[in-house]
């Protein structure tokens, strides 16, 4: 009658630790970016809809990049204990005289990013502080 009670009392904790171990694996897509290319719609409290301003995430090679009003920028980011670190931006080296003031703010805005929400429709960039910095939506197909 004993191995039959532990062979019942194995199977329920590996049952148990499977549904923990899959709240986790749950918990830590969450807490990933997902691979998307959105738009950039606001910068702090400015309307950036009309801007071509784009973000797009690859989460393979860790790299968020697109378009910040004249140049092409990349950012390999890493995440690590609840961090989102961009590090240093690369771009292309254009000078576009009625797009420098944004393509400006859009890099000062990106140097504060420390963490992010995402979902399959938007993400919201966030400073220390825990305040929406930049939100873009996700790009439709036409655009």
């Amino acid at each position: 009658m004993r191995p039959m009670f532990h062979t019942k009392l194995g199977i329920m904790v590996l049952s148990i630790g499977m549904m923990l171990g899959s709240c986790k694996a749950q918990k830590m897509t969450s807490d990933q970016l997902l691979a998307q290319d959105y738009k950039i719609t606001q910068m702090g409290d400015r309307q950036v809809s009309e801007s071509e301003l784009s973000l797009s995430v690859n989460p393979e090679n860790s790299t968020v990049s697109g378009f910040a009003g004249c140049n092409q920028y990349t950012y390999t980011y890493k995440l690590k204990d609840g961090n989102f670190d961009l590090g240093f931006a690369r771009a292309t080296k254009m000078y576009c005289d009625d797009a420098m003031k944004l393509e400006n703010l859009f890099f000062k805005t990106m140097a504060s990013v420390t963490s992010f929400e995402n979902s399959k429709e938007a993400i919201h960039l966030k400073d220390k502080n825990g305040e929406i910095v930049i939100k873009a939506k996700k790009k439709n197909e036409s655009e």
